[in-house]
This record gives C-alpha cells, sequence and structure tokens, in this order.
C-alpha cells in the first residue's frame, strides 16, 4: 500500500495529471489468436500516453506512432495512421506482460475481436516508469466505473482492478500451454488416412532402395517454436521421382539462439535431418500439396527432401513458422515488427503457387516459345521424344526457316551499310588476337594480322601483349593465365561486347548469324595517372563511344574511356563524401543517347552524377536522397522513363518516379541480399537477383483506374503486391551438385517501345538459366525454365541487344553466343555435372 501511495505521488506529483505520464518508446502489436499471421506489428516505435476526453472522467489510452526522420516530409496521399485510441476502462484488461524477454502491456480492444500489446524499449523505459504507468491507467479505469475524479481513487481498489486484469492474463498463458508429445501421437493416429497427401509423383517404392544422408551424430537443442506431424520423402535422382521414407515424421523448427534456427526431422524409429535454416536450403512451399521441399547438403552430395503436412492446419502452421525462423535469421530481428501487410508479402513469396495480377491482355499466347510444361512430370532422359517435342521440333524448324529467309532480304540492306561498317571497324582498330582466344572465327576470312588458329580450343587472353610462341604446349594449347574474364557489356550501335580480363578489355563483334567473333584488344586500362586497375563495374555511355568505369580501391570517382582511342580521358570526382556503390543509365536506353548523366548510389544514398558540373563535385543537387538510416543499397536500374528501382543487402526493395525525393513504394526484406535489379521499360515488372532465387514482382496497383504503378503511387498497405519466387526445384539441384549461386538476372531489351520484354536470362555454376516471362505470368509457377550447361562456370550473361534470340554467355577463358532455341527444358542427363574427363557427378543417392 505504501508503494502504491508513492507511486501516486510520483504519478500525479502536486497538481498534476494522468495526460504527464507516458512511455516514451515501444513497439505495438495487434494480436488476432486463431487467424492467419496471430501477431501483427502496427508501429515499430510508438508512444504510450493517456489523454483525457470531453466528457468526465473519461481518459483514453493512446498509442502514437513514433515518425523516423524525414518522414514527416512525406507527401499527403500517402494517408499514414499515426495512433490508435482506446477509451480506458475496467473492460479494457490492461494488465503487464512480457514478449521475448522484454516487458509491457496487454489490453482488449472495444470490440473483442482484436488484442494489443507494447513491449516497452528496455533501454529507454525501466520498471518505475511501467509501473507508475500502470497506475495512472487504474486511476482512469476506476475514474470512468465509479464517475468520480481520479485524484479521489482508493489505493487499495485501483489495486484490485489491476490484479484482476494480472489473474486473467495468467489463466490466458495457463490455457495456451502446449500439449505434450503423447497426446500429439495420439492426436496424429487419430487423423483419417485420407486426410494425407502425397507430394507430386511420388515414388510407391520403399525407402530400401534409396541412399539416405548420414544419420545426424546430434540434432539441434533448443527452444521449439514449430511442430507439425506429416510424411518424409526424398528425391531418387534414378527414377526421377519422390521416395517414401516415413509415414509419420515431426518436423521441429527449434530456436538454438537469437536469430538463429535449425529444423530437426525425426521418427520414432530414427533421426534424418539436423539442418541450419538458411539460403542455401532452397526451400518451396506448395499450399496444393500441404508440402514443404528443400535441399540439404552433406559433403559434396546434395539431397533433396520433402514433408508433406498431415493436414492443412499443420500445413499453416509450418508454413508460418518457417517463414518466421527465415526471416529473423536473414534480418536479425523478430518478426513481430513487420507489419501486417508485410507479413502477408512474406508468406506469399514464401510460397509457389501464389496468384499474381493478370498478365496485360495485349500479351498473345502465339509468340510463347515454350512448350506448356506443368512441371509435375518426372524427370526424363534427353533423348526420350514426346509428340509434344516433335511437335516443338518441326515448330522451330519452321521458325528457323523464317529466320533465315529474313535474314537473305536484309543482305541487300546490309549492302546500303557497307560504308558504316567500315567506320566501325576503324573506330575499333584491328589488333592481332591474343593468344589463345577463341574468337569463333572459324569460317571467317583469314586475317594475316591476327595470331587466332581455328585448330584452338582455348578461349584464354593471355598477359602477354604480343605473341610469344615460347608458353604455347603441345596440341595447341595455352598456359592457363592469372587473369579471367570478370564483367560482360553489350553494346547496340555497334553491335559490339565488351569483356573484362584483370586490367584488359576483350571487344567482340556480334554476327548476322548471331555469332559472336573476337574483334580486338584494350591491352591497358589505367586513370589518368598512368596507374592500372581493373574496373569492379562497367557501363556503356553516349552512343557506345565511352565506357564508364568504376575502380573498387578508389570508390569516390569514375573514369570514363574514350573507346576510339581505347584510352581512360577523364577522371570524374563524383564527392569526396560519397562512395559510390553502383551506378545506371538515367533511362532504361541511356546507352542510346547523348545524354552525359548518371543515376549512382552510395549505401544510403540516391542521386544523380552530371560530369559537367566539374569540380569536386558532380553530385546535382536538387537530385538527390539520402537515409539517415543505413539502408545498405546494393544496385539500382532504371526505366525508360527515368523512374528508379533499388535494391539493397537488406532484400529491401524501392521504387522512386523520380530522384530528390522519397520513395513512392518501399517492398518488405525478405532478408536476401538483393545482388541485381532489372526493369522493364514501362515498370511493370521488376525482377531482383538474390542468391538462391529470383524475385519477380508485379508493380501494377489493383484496382486503379488510371493503370498506375508503385513508381507512380504507394500501394495501399493492404494490398502489397504478391511477388514470385523463380528458383530452382530442389530435385533439379540434387543432380547438379551444390549450392546455387545466380548472376544478375537481366530482361531482354525492347528499345523500340513495343513492350515486348517477355525473357528472362540468368545463370548459376556452369548453366545458364531461361524463365519465359509470359509463361511465368499465365501459369503462375516459377519453376518452368529452360537451361543449358557449360563446361566451366558462367561469371556473366545477357542478352545481344534489341532481341532474346541469342545469349552472350561469359566464361573465365571464354565468350561464346548461344541461341535461345538451343537452351532446354530440365533433364536428368542435361543437369548432371561433367567433370572435365570424369563421370557424371552430382545427385546424392544416384
Amino acid at each position: 500500500m505504501n508503494a502504491l501511495k508513492s507511486l501516486g505521488k510520483l504519478v500525479w506529483g502536486s497538481g498534476g495529471g494522468p495526460e504527464t505520464v507516458k512511455l516514451a518508446s515501444g513497439v505495438l502489436y495487434e494480436l488476432r489468436p486463431g487467424a492467419k499471421v496471430e501477431r501483427r506489428c502496427v508501429f515499430k516505435d510508438a508512444e504510450l500516453a493517456i489523454r483525457k476526453t470531453s466528457a468526465a472522467h473519461q481518459y483514453q489510452l493512446v498509442a502514437v506512432r513514433v515518425l523516423e526522420e524525414g518522414e514527416d516530409e512525406l507527401e499527403e496521399e500517402d494517408d499514414l495512421d499515426d495512433e490508435r485510441a482506446f477509451l480506458i476502462g475496467v473492460e479494457l484488461r490492461f494488465a503487464a506482460t512480457a514478449f521475448e524477454g522484454a516487458c509491457g502491456f496487454r489490453w482488449k480492444a472495444q470490440d473483442g475481436a482484436a488484442e494489443y500489446e507494447y513491449i516497452a524499449d528496455a533501454e529507454t523505459v525501466d520498471k518505475p516508469s511501467r509501473d507508475a504507468f500502470a497506475l495512472a491507467v487504474g486511476r482512469c479505469a476506476w475514474a470512468r466505473k465509479s464517475r468520480r475524479p481520479y485524484t479521489e481513487a482508493p489505493d487499495d481498489e485501483v489495486q484490485r482492478i489491476l490484479c484482476q486484469a494480472e489473474d486473467e492474463e495468467l489463466e490466458r498463458l495457463l490455457e495456451n500451454v502446449q500439449i505434450d508429445d503423447a497426446e500429439l501421437e495420439q492426436i496424429a493416429a487419430s487423423a483419417p488416412a485420407a486426410e494425407r497427401k502425397e507430394p507430386p509423383a511420388a515414388a510407391a517404392a520403399g525407402q530400401s532402395s534409396l541412399r539416405l544422408p548420414p544419420e545426424p551424430s546430434a540434432m539441434a537443442d533448443g527452444e521449439i517454436t514449430t511442430s507439425v506431424l506429416g510424411g518424409l520423402y526424398l528425391f531418387d535422382p534414378r527414377s526421377g521421382e519422390f521416395a517414401p521414407v516415413a509415414e509419420e515424421v515431426a518436423l521441429s523448427v527449434v530456436k538454438v539462439e537469437r536469430f538463429t534456427y535449425w529444423i530437426n526431422v525425426a521418427s520414432n524409429d530414427r533421426s534424418y535431418v539436423s539442418q541450419r535454416i538458411e539460403p542455401d536450403m532452397n526451400a518451396v512451399f506448395n499450399h496444393d500439396h500441404r508440402s514443404l521441399i528443400w535441399n540439404h547438403f552433406s559433403g559434396s552430395q546434395a539431397y533433396s527432401f520433402s514433408v508433406v503436412a498431415m493436414d492443412d492446419t499443420h500445413y499453416e502452421t509450418l508454413h508460418q513458422g518457417m517463414t518466421r525462423a527465415a526471416y529473423e535469421t536473414l534480418n536479425q530481428e523478430p518478426w513481430e515488427k513487420v507489419s501486417a501487410a508485410s507479413q502477408d508479402y512474406l508468406l506469399d513469396a514464401y510460397e509457389d503457387d501464389v496468384e499474381m495480377l493478370p498478365r496485360p491482355d495485349s500479351w498473345d499466347d502465339d509468340d510463347d516459345d515454350d512448350d506448356d510444361d506443368d512441371g509435375e512430370q518426372p524427370l526424363r532422359p534427353a533423348d526420350a521424344k514426346t509428340e509434344d517435342d516433335e511437335d516443338e521440333s518441326e515448330s522451330e524448324s519452321e521458325s528457323e526457316s523464317e529466320e533465315d529467309e529474313e535474314d537473305e532480304e536484309d543482305e541487300d540492306e546490309s549492302d546500303e551499310d557497307e560504308g558504316e561498317e567500315d567506320k566501325i571497324d576503324q573506330i575499333f582498330l584491328k589488333k592481332p588476337a591474343p593468344r589463345g582466344v577463341k574468337t569463333g572465327r572459324d569460317d571467317a576470312e583469314d586475317d594475316s594480322s591476327s595470331e587466332y588458329e581455328p585448330g584452338s580450343e582455348s578461349g584464354d587472353y593471355t598477359e602477354e601483349s604480343e605473341p610469344d610462341n615460347s608458353d604455347r604446349e603441345d596440341g595447341g594449347d595455352f598456359k592457363e593465365p592469372a587473369a579471367v574474364n570478370s564483367k560482360l557489356a553489350v553494346g547496340y550501335k555497334h553491335g559490339r561486347s565488351f569483356v573484362v580480363r584483370g586490367s584488359r578489355i576483350g571487344v567482340f563483334k556480334h554476327t548476322d548469324s548471331d555469332d559472336i567473333v573476337f574483334d580486338t584488344t584494350i591491352n591497358k586500362i589505367d586513370d589518368t595517372h598512368g596507374k592500372e586497375f581493373t574496373p569492379s563495374s562497367v557501363l556503356l555511355h553516349e552512343q557506345d563511344s565511352s565506357l564508364v568505369l568504376m575502380n573498387q580501391q578508389r570508390p569516390n570517382e569514375l573514369y570514363r574511356m574514350d573507346l576510339e582511342y581505347g584510352k581512360v580521358v577523364e577522371e570524374w570526382k563524383v564527392h569526396e563524401d560519397i562512395p559510390t556503390v553502383s551506378i545506371a543509365p538515367s533511362t532504361k536506353y541511356g546507352q542510346m543517347t547523348s545524354d552525359k548523366t548518371l543515376v549512382g548510389i552510395s549505401h544510403n544514398m540516391l542521386y544523380r552524377i552530371d560530369p559537367r558540373l566539374g569540380g569536386d563535385s558532380m553530385v546535382v543537387q536538387n537530385e538527390h536522397q539520402s537515409y539517415a538510416t543505413k539502408s545498405h543499397f546494393t544496385t539500382a536500374a532504371t526505366t525508360e522513363g527515368g523512374a528508379i528501382a533499388v535494391g539493397s543487402a537488406k532484400g529491401e526493395i524501392r521504387l522512386f518516379d523520380r530522384l530528390g525525393v522519397r520513395a513512392k513504394t518501399a517492398l518488405p526484406a525478405l532478408g536476401d541480399a538483393v545482388i541485381g535489379i532489372d526493369v522493364t521499360s514501362d515498370g511493370r515488372y521488376i525482377v531482383a537477383t538474390c542468391k538462391t532465387y529470383l524475385l519477380l514482382i508485379d508493380t501494377k496497383l489493383p484496382e486503379d483506374p488510371a493503370g498506375r504503378t508503385g513508381f507512380q503511387k504507394p500501394f495501399p498497405q493492404a494490398q502489397k503486391p504478391a511477388p514470385k519466387r523463380l528458383q530452382l526445384r530442389p530435385e533439379h539441384v540434387v543432380y547438379m551438385g551444390g549450392p546455387i549461386s545466380f548472376t544478375p538476372a537481366k530482361f531482354n531489351q525492347a528499345p523500340d517501345g513495343s513492350g515486348s520484354e517477355n525473357t528472362i536470362v540468368t545463370s548459376t555454376g556452369p548453366f545458364v538459366v531461361t524463365w519465359n516471362l509470359r509463361r511465368v505470368l499465365g501459369t503462375g509457377r516459377g519453376d518452368a525454365y529452360h537451361i543449358k550447361q557449360y563446361a566451366d562456370t558462367v561469371v556473366a550473361d545477357n542478352f545481344r541487344f534489341g532481341q532474346d534470340r541469342s545469349i552472350v554467355v561469359t566464361l573465365p577463358n571464354d565468350v561464346q553466343s548461344v541461341k535461345r532455341s538451343q537452351l532446354a527444358k530440365p533433364t536428368r542427363e542435361s543437369l548432371m555435372v561433367r567433370p572435365p574427363g570424369g563421370p557424371l557427378a552430382g545427385g546424392g543417392g544416384a
């Protein structure tokens, strides 16, 4: 009682009121038990206060969102909802609570449909402050109940009001205690067998013929946050199907330590998996089959497991538990801090069969050259043809014949351009090809000035700039040089592509038949002071007359190489305090214009670079936007109209309609770093590259009569776009023999304004992979792709400019052009990794 009196003095002071008591910082959650998402973050940072109403003896409990720096400058159309208010009374059931070791308060909404929880910031709100606030709320509840001034509230009645709410909170916690394993087994045994589903193409064969990974020596130990029952299956590389392993297993998500989760899979007979949750798992959820499929790596072997949940309830529990664990692992922050709309966005992103908006009506199916593939058929041998394959072959032959006819018609036009071609050859001065470079000019005219030899199978650039046969070995091969190919820039104007190899650049020429041949070498890249360097990034500029280079050792500067002379002629000092991490053209096809400006990003800033400003700063003053916190920007891309998409190391994607303003749309972070981003000309679709998957996003606003996108107007809070993960199927990864690591994905270019970007290309290891955009949007499936394997790792790839018939593929020691029609649906034979001179590799249990 004395404590209450002293707190009362602390709360009221001399003549004060409850409005003076507040908690300065905390997180506000909305709780809806039994909903799809039970805990939703309303405000990441909020102040909790008491406010007097116009009615006598009545007060409100008010949670007010604390705006981050700069957020008060948001435009009015953002329509921010910045507070929640609740009438204080006994029915509020205001009680102390705790979440993840932090203390706060819990209360009921007036409609009884939801509860709210405020978890105070432990660093700024101490226990005496929380106790004083609870006492103030108790006094206000007594005042409303008794219709008397709060200053007359007896301490014992206030204490009774608070204790009643505390007792109810304790009863609620006891009701939610989990049942033990014996009860779970009893429930599972009573479940109808008809409710259990097998994964697609599950084999009838038993476990005996499968080669399982070694049994874990120990299972992860910690707090079990999710536990479900289901059947366990393992992908059999020999049959190309999933085979049953155990009729009933328990899959548990275990919190080993803060933001570190593992999954344990075990039956009554043995343990199967104890694996850390991380991106290399390549996890895929499928609601229709109630399944989770993922990769497990043991030594050099890759496996693909699947757990099929026993019923819909177990599947939803598994989906939410795994998504939460993956988010916290990657973002290093609690799932509860994520807003309700963002949680739905993340749950959709981790599910394979999520629906997207319909594709544009203007897209016809006639030009979809991929055959229909439902993705659920077993893998078949590469040489086993079906009727569909024969029809497709005939169709492709007809297409190739039509293309040949078009090429013949174009020959007359090429004669007219012969003078222009001569001018191009003067710009790209002929030099002897570096020894050992595979140029693809087997059928080209003999060039006595070139050291290229058709019999050579090597694709090397050598470090020496002059021919020297002393390094040549028997058989026509050459010694491996110290540097390898690393970057690729595909030009438009002169039909050239540029490949960075150490401090040298190889220039390659595209032919009318979609081949690529070596043209010349820029032998030395050095700055204006004569210091040699290796570019970390290259960007064609000013109608392909220049190449803008980035030097990782000097991030505050850019370098312009004049391609007519093959030398760096300008050094641009962007800003002494702004290290540039990535650059992009001011518009998607800016390289086709004489525009001299670029878009640059640092870790927390987006800005326009204009080299004409000169001096020590080339950042345009009214065209930059910075963020107070570290946003960790990594990559950017622009639309034809100059809108900008920016990805970050946290996985966030921001959409800007122009430079100098805050983002119109900020899409939540899945947690995986965005290492590359591209956008269609009209801004409708974005493809963001993460290490193990691509994220395809439709930016069109739902039900917007003007057809606007997220670049032009923010998405409604409850209508975030449904993202589509494009990823390799875990069972295909088994054949490929190792984790996935994608190169930045690109759309094909459509500079003619036709909006015909319809293919996406990327690579991982020795595989080039393409997705047909229209096929993905038409079927809603992200795992139907075509693929081609090379003998070495693909370091960079992109479509030839202005079309998607051919792809430029850069290997460590070779540059090739491949027709997209040569990529095929994955088969066991096409996916098995072939070591040089060795047998097929990859495939756990093969």
